[in-house]
């Protein structure tokens, strides 16, 4: 079941953290779903890469709104709504959307928690091209949530490889911030493979929306 927080505990963790609330509540949602996923058959044909990996596999302070994953060996829509409608059952989410696109399986799972005013929704995507990435099995972690599973996710090099060349297919500020973050966890040197492409005002904006106030200071040094 998902462990709610009430408002008293997700206030206090708010502050602690020095991050809004709505991030607790989504990344609790997050590892609920994890968990579930980690106990299905359909958890061995996958990869957890992505924003959240980062964060919940290699401790990375920003907070991230989806779940991304690879496949590895055939998942239907079939056995995906199977899934979900087990998670229904088990963690009180409800399904949204379901598509079974050519290059990706989608998901939006919509979460109804009574510390919010409004449901937030959970965008998954299971891509199925070919990828080679290099993995291993890893514990996601979070003080959001008691749970810890243990899940096939993408090691920190396949994630940094992933990450050069989204950004230079898009522009997306958590994109650098993640870049930024695995040199610093490698202890190599940052080198975008293009140029800063932002209004500065605009990306620290953004990105501080998904990162703790404390480390608001860093996001200089992604365009310095």
């Amino acid at each position: 079941m998902l462990n709610y927080m009430d408002q008293y505990l997700l206030e206090n963790l708010a502050q602690e953290l020095k991050i809004a609330p709505l991030n607790i509540v989504r990344e609790n949602a997050e590892l609920a779903f994890l968990h579930q996923l980690s106990q299905n058959n359909i958890a061995k044909r996958l990869i957890f890469y992505g924003g959240t990996a980062l964060r919940l596999a290699y401790n990375s302070p920003r907070f991230s709104e989806d779940l991304d994953f690879l496949m590895t060996g055939k998942i239907s829509a079939k056995e995906l709504a199977s899934l979900m409608a087990g998670l229904e059952k088990e963690t009180g989410f409800s399904l949204k959307d379901l598509k079974d696109k050519r290059n990706t399986l989608f998901a939006l799972l919509n979460v109804a928690d009574p510390a919010l005013k409004h449901p937030i929704n959970i965008k998954i995507e299971i891509s199925k091209k070919k990828n080679g990435l290099k993995t291993e099995y890893l514990p996601l972690v979070s003080p959001c949530s008691p749970f810890k599973p243990i899940i096939q996710t993408a090691t920190i090099q396949s994630l940094k490889n992933l990450k050069m060349q989204v950004i230079k297919d898009r522009q997306d500020p958590k994109d650098w911030f993640d870049l930024w973050y695995i040199t610093k966890y490698l202890k190599e040197k940052y080198e975008p493979p293009v140029k800063f492409p932002f209004d500065k005002t605009e990306f620290e904006r953004q990105l501080k929306r998904f990162l703790p106030k404390d480390k608001w200071m860093v996001i200089k040094q992604i365009y310095d």
